[in-house]
Order: C-alpha cells, then structure tokens, then sequence
C-alpha cells in the first residue's frame, strides 16, 4: 500500500515537475522569440559592432602607414574570430530550454566562446601596442576609440556566457563532471 501512494506520489511530481518547467521555458522562449524578432540574435548584435570596428580600424590603418599593415591584421583576425562567436552564441542561444533545465547550458560552446573571447582580448593588447607607435594623434585618438569599443564588445559577450551558463540546472553539476 505505502509503495503504490509513493509510486503515485512520485509520478505525480514528476508530471508537475514537468508541466511547470515547460510553462517557464514556453513562456521564456516566446519572449525569446518575441525579442528575436524585433531585433537580432546576441551573436548578430555582436558580430555587426564588430563588423563597425573592423570597419574603422582599417580606415585608420590606412591613414598611418606606420602601423597600417599590423592594424590591418587584427583587424582580418578579428572579422574571422567574431564570425565564429556569433555561430556559438546563436548555438547557445539555440539550446531548448527543456534541455537547459535537465542538463544545464551548452558548456561546450560555451567554453569555445570564452577561449575566442580570449582571443579578442589578445587583439585588444596588440593594438594598445600599435598605440603606442601610432605618428598621429588623430590617429591614437581613433584607435584609442576603437579599443574601447571592442573592450565593451567582449565584456558584452563575457556577460552573456556568464548569464548562460549561470541558468539553473538539475543535473548541470553532473555534466560539469564529465566535459
């Protein structure tokens, strides 16, 4: 008698358990989407401001032949890396909530992110260096402007891996284990 009410019980819960997740995560992905469609995916947002910055910085090394050629490079770089941040912040963005709930977030391209963002990080100290041997004050004060941009472009993406993967979970620590 005692297991049939705990057997009862417990798909009881389980089904409650269930039905409220989905609730939540119905409810989050139709605000989701909503958000969606009035603007673009974190990874678009973040790859159009970089597109901009790239797009500065190559007019900037094209005014300072000094640096020009280095600029150029982190700039190309950069283009590349940011496109590879967008595709694993939309795969993040992507994950069912279902998934989220039980499993917790995708680590994996999680902590791809967080090594590009490295990456970006990496370009940002090459370019304070070409500050440093920039000619022109217009032109330190433009790479000195877009510096800061892309710091406030990474600590952006920083902000979002951290909420991700923040998100709770009933089984993440177990997954946390194995990755």
């Amino acid at each position: 008698m005692n297991k049939k009410i705990l057997y009862i019980l417990s798909i009881f819960f389980t089904l409650l358990l269930i039905s409220v997740t989905n609730g939540v995560y119905a409810d989050e992905a139709s605000s989701t989407e909503k958000s969606n469609k009035a603007t673009s995916s974190m990874g678009e947002q973040h790859r159009n401001r970089v597109s901009k910055v790239v797009q500065e910085l190559n007019n900037v090394a094209d005014r300072d032949g000094g640096i020009g050629s280095e600029v150029k490079l982190i700039a190309q770089e950069e283009r590349n890396i940011s496109e590879k941040i967008k595709e694993k912040m939309d795969e993040v963005e992507e994950r069912s909530g279902f998934k989220t709930f039980f499993i917790g977030s995708d680590y994996k391209n999680l902590g791809a992110l967080r090594s590009d963002l490295i990456t970006t990080g990496n370009h940002i100290e090459k370019l304070t260096k070409a500050l440093e041997k920039a000619t022109s004050s217009t032109t330190q004060a433009e790479l000195e402007e877009q510096i800061e941009d892309l710091i406030d472009i990474q600590e952006k993406a920083e902000s979002f891996a951290k909420r991700i993967e923040t998100k709770f979970s009933l089984f993440g620590w177990l997954v946390k284990m194995f990755d």
